[in-house]
């Protein structure tokens, strides 16, 4: 159970996912549409980190799996259904890749004129969002760093020990945290963000809680493939 997904893999992605708009910056490709489009990188990698959330979710679910109790099975089908939505939501269920008009009707209650939910109200975007980010600071950043102290030592038949994240989600998990403080304090003190600073950091946010989601499915999924072949 000590053995996890590889450094490569939970430390080497949330860096490039901040550190991307930035040099997208710096590069001045043109337009912020390649970068925070709705076909644009940071949203099309959102998408891409919960379809691997997805599959590998239900893959673990279909496979022999070492901690095989049912409120842990109903936990993750509860997780894979809201990836589910996630990813859907991001791109209105399809709208974005195909193209398909929005009905007068819905346009009337969404903000955007889109085919999704969040755009509606605060139920389906705010309150997701916030209790998202609030399950990335205490199970991704305080529970992993509190075990990491208390030298905790995982058992393969601890609820607990599957259930919790572990220290993968880190990087993902406090970058979603960190990634928009700049401009807020930038809001605070009522001042112009310089251009480069200027990133957007909401969606990236988003990029990163995506990404947050997928290493906790890939570290239980990888964790169960290692103790099962044991």
């Amino acid at each position: 159970m000590n053995k996890d997904i590889p450094k490569t893999v939970w430390l080497l992605l949330p860096f490039i996912v901040v550190l991307l708009p930035y040099v997208a910056r710096m590069i001045s490709l043109g337009s912020d549409k390649y970068i925070y489009g709705e076909l644009g990188v940071i949203e099309n990698l959102t998408v891409l980190f919960l379809c691997v959330a997805i599959i590998t979710s239900f893959i673990y679910l279909k496979s022999k799996k070492k901690y095989n109790i049912l409120i842990f099975r109903v936990w993750i089908i509860l997780f894979l259904l809201g990836s589910i939505y996630y990813a859907g939501e991001e791109i209105s269920w399809g709208q974005h890749y195909f193209g398909w008009g929005t009905p007068e009707t819905w346009k009337d209650v969404n903000d955007q004129q889109e085919t999704n939910l969040h755009n509606t109200a605060a139920i389906f975007d705010q309150i997701p969002r916030t209790l998202l980010s609030i399950a990335a600071l205490i199970g991704g950043v305080f529970i992993p760093i509190y075990r990491k102290i208390k030298n905790h030592i995982p058992s393969e038949n601890s609820l607990l020990d599957w259930l919790f994240p572990t220290y993968v989600c880190i990087p993902a998990a406090l970058f979603s945290l960190l990634v928009s403080w700049h401009e807020k304090l930038y809001e605070f003190f009522d001042v112009s963000i310089p251009v480069v600073l200027d990133i957007r950091a909401g969606e990236t946010k988003e990029c990163l809680l995506a990404l947050f989601i997928m290493m906790y499915a890939l570290s239980i999924w990888y964790r169960n493939r290692i103790v099962s072949s044991i």
